[in-house]
């Protein structure tokens, strides 16, 4: 099939190839077409050819674009970056295909518009970005270092690997980490840290060796370099973990309860072979824990075992007969 003008442009964009303005005449479009019904998204291509001759035009003329879907005018503040790579592009467009054939498992970026978005990391680690938060992730295979950069509030719940450290990069203070779960709040003039679990290295521009912050310490550092780190109350944690899947502690739960939470949590679908296994009881903590270690703790404690296909978890036997 002949690509559009309007294929092209978005081809130019992934890449990184638009000017400045074009790009933020797409982002508002993008922002615009995630907040609307999925069932009638295709564009015609009368309907390309007005988009495209919108965000093609040097004037600013946003307002038209978002007039094109139907939708009132937006503020200008709200056009920037409000776009994640892993979702921009809705499936019924034409152009979904090749966004996907060229999208790498190692590099991430999205942003969270409304609510919360919860990432699954090519690494196993899981982050729920807040509202108005940005991620970017990506590999560095060569030096065995898996990078973050974070604007706004997330929680990270981060795959242990000690050859392979995390560093997240919040302006010019940077987090390291083997492994560890942890919340951070990045605004204009300052940087909160909450330890729930391990330990987290906080190194600013001005102390590369940093300041390692345990398990329930908060760290708050300003830019004018001022630091301080104070002992955390447990009153502070649901709010850290709220409308997360982070809680998987479980007391005298059955194991059809556990599959539920574990298959909401890492996004998989689980099937229990045996009907009467499901009716098994647990109690354990699984929080902090890869799928792949929660699966592996489950077959310690019950009769089972268990089959990954990608999403797809199998797990077989009898359980606790």
């Amino acid at each position: 099939m002949k690509k559009s003008d309007f294929d092209k442009l978005l081809e130019r964009y992934l890449a990184g190839q638009v000017s400045e303005q074009e790009r933020i005449k797409i982002e508002v479009w993008l922002e615009v077409m995630k907040t609307k019904d999925a069932t009638n998204l295709e564009l015609s291509k009368e309907d390309e050819d007005k988009l495209f001759g919108k965000i093609s035009a040097s004037v600013d003329n946003v307002d038209e674009i978002i007039a094109l879907t139907g939708k009132e005018a937006i503020p200008a503040r709200g056009w920037v970056l409000r776009i994640a790579a892993a979702v921009l592009i809705v499936a019924s467009v034409s152009y979904t295909a090749w966004y996907l054939a060229h999208k790498t498992p190692d590099f991430l970026e999205i942003a969270s518009i409304k609510g919360i978005e919860k990432i699954i990391l090519n690494d196993g680690s899981l982050v729920w970005l807040r509202t108005g938060g940005r991620l970017v992730y990506y590999e560095k295979r060569e030096e065995g270092i898996r990078y973050a950069e974070l604007n706004g509030e997330a929680l990270f719940e981060v795959a242990k690997d000690m050859n392979h450290p995390f560093v997240i990069r919040c302006g010019e203070a940077s987090i390291r980490v083997v492994g560890t779960s942890f919340s951070v709040r990045t605004v204009s003039d300052s940087l909160e840290l909450k330890v729930l679990t391990g330990t987290v290295n906080f190194s600013p521009a001005t102390n590369k060796a940093g300041v390692d912050v345990e398990p329930n310490e908060r760290l708050v550092y300003k830019v004018n370099g001022e630091m301080e780190k104070f002992s955390m109350e447990k009153k502070e944690v649901p709010a850290i973990i709220a409308n997360t899947e982070y809680n998987m502690l479980f007391a005298n739960a059955t194991l059809e309860e556990v599959m539920k939470s574990i298959s909401k949590k890492f996004d998989v679908a689980i099937e229990l072979t045996d009907t009467q296994a499901g009716k098994c009881r647990i109690t354990a903590d699984f929080t902090d824990h890869s799928l792949e270690s929660t699966l592996k703790m489950i077959t310690e404690v019950l009769d089972v075992t268990y089959t990954r296909n990608g999403s797809d978890v199998k797990i077989s036997g009898t359980g606790c007969n």
